[in-house]
């Protein structure tokens, strides 16, 4: 199977782009350095890729499937006890088996990976691994082993990789995309390091453990396929697959002599997260195709997948027929319901759109896109308060989600509340990358804040920022 050649574009946009961080960077990782990689320079090393990675790879922005992620993720996260990192989990939208960290606490994991999981459990086995990865800064430490490079050992190891070279295989899957411009690919020894930390991270969760094994034996299963594509796999930079799901059988065994039973409830249905992203982001034909035949036949899941699909695709009447149909049968589904909310919020059936997400959020207090939407809902009906209470439930997503930010500002603003409304617009556009709008916000929003400290130290950080990448682009204009 092939994959469109954009793939590859946007693939060598990166490299490139983080190969001019780390040569711009230059002396921070100079010989009078000596290497000495702080975990400042690392959270720094990382913004900046992430800051590429938001303007070059396609992301899903997809609300419910985000948080979902991030909430699995970040219950794998609190197991560590107090950590220096605030993790943060994404989704690329490309068709591929990978997954992969930066520096600084960023994890992506791939549609393509998603599809192939059958579980919770699975989806949190990779966040785990990959989380483990970064607390056991393994990067620092392949660094540290590298020592010194040259700005023309790079350039080879550049060329390498756009040359499909012996560095193609380590490109960015499972070490970092910065990391592994410079070839700094997982030794086995941090593979293995990565599964035992991970698999303790998994079951302190509560999850099953047979679930990274599992897992893994889906990867296996594909190893051929990957290993005639040109497409870097997560199996070329996490190596010895076999070895690794032996040993993992044995600490299975070893965990369920100890009487230890899986307990954590899932945080959200699943399978339905999953038809969605399907739904939302694969091809519309394939898509049918998948969910068409078993909705006709009554499945709950295929007629939420057609619901999502028609819903995509602006067949309003449609989505609201299948979604109905999902929600009769899947009632204890906030998912489910959520949907349905946001099928009527399309036909301008506010009221019906405002009960469906009461339902949901009655069932789950704590679901992000219920919140949001509901909010949505009441700030059309004029409910401004009430829509600004609901958004402030769940603000802390906002880093993952930040329409959050965007809807606040818009009806912080209509409370007359304008310091705030900027500042929340400005947090908006910088986290979109757009500087200039958000210079804009952010400097209308400090002569308004200046009772807050803590929002002006922000305010100052992000204009310095700014100022950096304007003053950075002159520089290239004028050379």
């Amino acid at each position: 199977m092939m994959f469109p050649s954009r793939f590859h574009r946007w693939q060598r946009l990166v490299v490139l782009f983080t190969a001019a961080f780390f040569i711009s960077s230059l002396p921070l990782f100079s010989p009078r350095r000596s290497w000495a990689f702080s975990l400042s320079d690392e959270k720094k090393l990382g913004a900046a890729i992430l800051e590429q990675i938001h303007q070059r790879m396609p992301l899903i922005e997809d609300g419910e499937a985000i948080t979902y992620v991030n909430s699995v993720g970040n219950r794998i996260a609190r197991q560590l006890g107090t950590t220096t990192y605030q993790f943060q989990f994404f989704i690329v939208n490309q068709p591929v088996p990978n997954a992969f960290a930066i520096p600084g606490g960023y994890i992506f994991i791939y549609r393509g990976l998603m599809e192939m999981m059958t579980s919770e459990g699975e989806l949190a086995s990779i966040l785990a691994h990959e989380l483990s990865h970064i607390n056991a800064r393994h990067i620092y430490r392949q660094m540290d082993n590298q020592k010194i490079l040259s700005v023309a050992s790079l350039a080879g190891i550049l060329a390498g990789i756009f040359l499909g070279g012996a560095g193609a295989g380590a490109l960015a899957m499972g070490s970092a995309a910065g990391a592994q411009t410079a070839a700094l690919k997982y030794s086995r020894e941090n593979e293995e390091e990565a599964d035992q930390m991970g698999f303790r991270l998994l079951c302190e969760a509560g999850y099953p453990p047979e679930d990274m094994v599992s897992m893994m034996g889906k990867l296996s299963q594909k190893q051929q396929y990957l290993t005639n594509s040109r497409i870097p796999s997560y199996l070329m930079t996490h190596p010895g697959v076999g070895d690794r799901i032996q040993y993992l059988q044995q600490m299975v065994q070893k965990e369920r002599r100890t009487g230890k039973k899986a307990r954590a409830e899932s945080l959200g249905d699943f399978p339905v997260m999953q038809a969605s992203m399907i739904a939302q982001y694969a091809d519309p034909k394939a898509a049918a195709e998948r969910f068409g035949p078993a909705a006709k036949k009554g499945d709950a899941i295929a007629s939420y997948g057609m619901g999502r699909l028609a819903l995509r695709e602006g067949r309003f009447e449609e989505a609201v027929t299948y979604l109905r149909d999902a929600a009769r049968k899947k009632s204890d589904s906030p998912f489910v319901l959520s949907t349905l909310g946001a099928a009527y919020m399309q036909q301008g059936k506010f009221d019906d759109a405002r009960s469906v997400l009461r339902s949901a959020l009655a069932l789950d207090q704590s679901g992000t896109i219920p919140h949001y939407r509901l909010a949505l809902v009441l700030q059309e009906q004029g409910q401004r308060e009430e829509a600004l209470d609901h958004l402030s439930r769940i603000e802390a997503m906002a880093p993952s989600f930040p329409e959050i930010d965007y809807q606040m500002g818009i009806v912080l603003g209509q409370v007359n509340r304008i310091g705030e409304a900027h500042l929340h617009l400005g947090r908006y556009y910088a986290r979109k990358c757009d500087w200039k709008a958000a210079h804009f916000h952010y400097t209308k929003a400090k002569p308004l804040l200046k009772s807050s400290p803590q929002q002006i130290e922000e305010i100052d950080q992000v204009l310095k920022e700014v100022e950096k990448k304007r003053k950075s682009m002159a520089g290239g204009k004028g050379r």
